[in-house]
């Protein structure tokens, strides 16, 4: 099983935009084009470390069935078109999930950004940065979603397979 297998080409690079941008949102913030609310550094800094360690997990081939040959040798076949479908819907679940979840959490917690655009005149800027902070929490979201759908098809996969191996042994 191959580096490209585990992650393909196209998925490749939507990782790498987002941590692209939301890289660019960090670095930002320490000039005078800041796009969140200096209250809001902490989250960000621990948003940028969340993504790129969830980017890690995710290019590093962890968690994937790297063994499945042996296992479903154990259970008498060799196809394994049965797990890799369902594991794909669990990470693409939980990325779409977990990215609406913190691009709504995000817009709330920055939504103030608006207001003092509003109360200084410029409804544009606070807008925008509305929406720089609504979408690097669905960037960051979709990342760190896409980890736990991985550990959780892990799981998954590992708790079925033995109750497979135990429905067969306890059969013959």
């Amino acid at each position: 099983m191959t580096r490209d297998d585990l992650l393909p080409p196209a998925r490749i690079w939507p990782l790498y935009v987002a941590l692209f941008a939301i890289t660019a949102v960090v670095v930002l913030q320490k000039t005078k084009h800041a796009l969140l609310p200096a209250s809001q550094n902490r989250v960000l800094f621990l948003a940028e470390g969340a993504a790129i360690c969830g980017a890690l997990v995710l290019r590093s081939g962890w968690l994937r069935d790297n063994e499945w040959r042996r296992e479903q040798l154990r259970l008498g076949t060799i196809a394994n078109n049965y797990y890799k479908p369902r594991r794909e819907a669990l990470v693409n679940g939980f990325a779409v999930g977990s990215g609406v979840l913190l691009a709504l959490w995000w817009g709330l917690a920055t939504w103030s950004v608006v207001l003092f655009g509003m109360r200084r005149g410029v409804t544009t800027r606070g807008l925008l940065d509305f929406e720089v902070a609504t979408v690097t929490g669905a960037l960051t979201g979709a990342i760190v979603g896409a980890v736990t759908g991985l550990l959780v098809g892990h799981l998954w996969e590992l708790r079925h397979r033995r109750k497979r191996m135990l429905r067969s042994t306890a059969h013959a």
